[in-house]
């Protein structure tokens, strides 16, 4: 995992500075990679998981496990959802945020 994880922590940083550069969809793009990387990583662990998933398939599968706390489907969920057609979210979602309850939670239980 140690080399996903360095990509996680990239992504994270990448999508930091681009929202701090302005550019918000690169900043969900990079968000999204980043959760989807651990998640993918802690389903292949589980052994509910598929290398060929790309991030947003792991994502979906991370948001429909019922064994995961509430918090962490819910923020899987926003992780996936479309933009709308002005390429916006609801304002009360954060993917960086979002992205960062998904790592954290794929972290802690890895280390389990």
């Amino acid at each position: 995992m140690e080399g996903a994880s360095i990509h996680v922590q990239e992504e994270i940083l990448l999508a930091k500075q681009s929202r701090a550069e302005g550019n918000e969809g690169r900043a969900r793009v990079c968000a999204r990679r980043a959760a989807g990387t651990a998640a993918g990583q802690f389903l292949i662990e589980k052994g509910v998981g598929v290398s060929e998933d790309n991030t947003v398939q792991s994502l979906i599968r991370l948001s429909t496990m019922d064994s995961l706390p509430d918090r962490v489907k819910i923020a899987a969920r926003w992780l996936v959802m479309r933009v709308d057609e002005s390429s916006n979210l609801p304002p009360e979602v954060d993917l960086i945020q979002e992205a960062g309850v998904v790592i954290q939670f794929v972290e802690s239980a890895s280390e389990h």
